[in-house]
């Protein structure tokens, strides 16, 4: 048995050497690029050849902006009228087929411009809005990150684009999730040149979609980051009145019942949900759980309560941790952020991403060795992580069972593992810039 352990072993790392990774990369970018090219190409008033939307959820999105564009603010979440312009947009499609608008009016206000283009120009401009910011935050990370990463800085770059939830669930898929991972990347920048105020505005931005910050709200409550929530409520006032401006106070208010239903619909009613593409553990219960909702409910809460617990002792100890300690549990908190949520769609899971990349770079600064990816078992996971992301969907609509879910899981329990043991083996030396970056954060 050991003999097999270790020839797996050496056959994994054989593939997790920088030459081999930079070809795959290289390969599913090109069968991504080639994909985009089709869809382009055959687009026949909106469909493609692939039978699905050029631009696919993007579509809805733009629904959005056109509502507006046409006087028709009131109306934002009018779903009737919503499904007619959809219908109008893309007339070949399944007259079925609906995706309703459930973000913040800011959202329409801001992708408003695009409508003043054919649909195909904004799908270009979108997708190329969408890769800058994702790109944009993944150099963040990388400017923030040890010497090693900096050196590997395309690889890392190349591996972070060719990650499926992303190339094919956000970008190819028109999502808005590069919004979110930008702004939490943007957070962390901040953060590391002891700006705590303007982390915090950037975090607000990902008040787009509330359930990305369902987690980390209550988190930095609980570790008392008054700087950071100030920033965010300086972003948040701001957004909020720009949806004031746009739509005014009914239907800006309005917006609150129309997540609560979209909320519900998850839950088992209402709208048609494809379950089996999201993957938070709320959802992945439901795929399992055939009786009431309730009961499934007080499930989600049993289990969330080990990870989300061990989460908020981490974070109430917040300024007695080191600074490896504070950004291994940053880390952490991103891997289980799309987990414990209500419904976080396979797109938004990006931020795993950030979560390697940060539990990356303070490995190599603790330990000065590339071999620590693998000795540490974070190489291993994240390679998990990437290969069922490709076929977990198909998967989980045949079985019930989603993999991925799991394998995200098994990167936060070790995050979180590492961020009470990081900095225990030996003593973290501070000057006097470290002492004041810890009372800044």
């Amino acid at each position: 048995m050991n003999r097999l352990r270790t020839g797996l072993r050496s056959a994994i790392d054989a593939r997790l050497q920088p030459d081999y990774l930079r070809w795959i990369s290289v390969a599913v970018l090109i069968v991504g690029g080639v994909l985009l090219c089709v869809s382009f190409a055959t687009s026949d008033r909106g469909q493609t050849s692939f039978g699905q939307p050029l631009g696919n959820d993007f579509a809805g999105f733009f629904v959005a902006a056109q509502i507006l564009d046409h006087g028709q603010a009131a109306q934002l979440y009018d779903r009737a009228l919503h499904d007619q312009l959809y219908h109008e947009l893309l007339p070949k499609l399944d007259p079925n087929d609906s995706i309703p608008y459930v973000h913040p009016p800011f959202v329409a206000g801001v992708l408003r411009p695009l409508t003043w283009l054919p649909y195909e120009a904004a799908v270009a401009l979108w997708l190329l809005a969408s890769l800058s910011l994702f790109m944009a935050g993944v150099w963040l990370l990388t400017r923030s990150s040890s010497d090693v990463l900096r050196e590997q800085a395309g690889l890392v770059m190349l591996l972070a684009l060719s990650f499926e939830p992303f190339l094919m669930e956000c970008w190819l898929g028109g999502q808005l999730s590069a919004v979110g991972f930008f702004s939490y990347a943007l957070a962390w920048y901040f953060l590391n040149r002891n700006r705590p105020i303007s982390a915090g505005m950037a975090l607000g931005l990902s008040f787009y979609k509330p359930t990305l910050l369902l987690l980390t709200l209550p988190l930095l409550v609980i570790g008392r980051r008054w700087r950071i929530l100030m920033g965010m409520t300086i972003t948040g006032v701001l957004l909020a009145g720009l949806s004031f401006a746009l739509v005014g106070w009914d239907v800006s208010v309005g917006y609150l019942d129309v997540l609560l239903s979209f909320r519900k619909s998850t839950s088992g009613g209402g709208l048609q949900i494809l379950t089996w593409k999201y993957v938070d553990l709320n959802n992945a219960l439901r795929m399992l759980w055939s009786g009431p909702s309730s009961a499934r409910m007080a499930m989600f809460a049993v289990l969330a309560c080990l990870p989300f617990g061990w989460l908020a002792v981490s974070w109430s100890r917040w300024e007695r941790l080191t600074l490896p300690q504070r950004q291994w549990l940053w880390a952490a908190t991103l891997a289980w952020l799309p987990i414990l949520n209500l419904y976080v769609g396979i797109y938004d899971s990006i931020f795993v991403v950030q979560s390697v990349l940060l539990a990356a770079d303070v490995l190599l600064r603790e330990r000065r060795s590339t071999t620590s990816l693998t000795d540490s078992g974070l190489a291993y996971w994240t390679l998990a992580i990437a290969l069922t992301s490709w076929f977990s969907q198909p998967l989980a609509r045949i079985s019930g069972v989603q993999v991925y879910t799991l394998t995200v899981i098994g990167l936060g329990l070790l995050l979180l593992r590492q961020a009470n043991q990081s900095g225990c083996d030996r003593p973290v030396e501070e000057d006097a810039s470290d002492t004041r970056a810890r009372q800044l954060l």
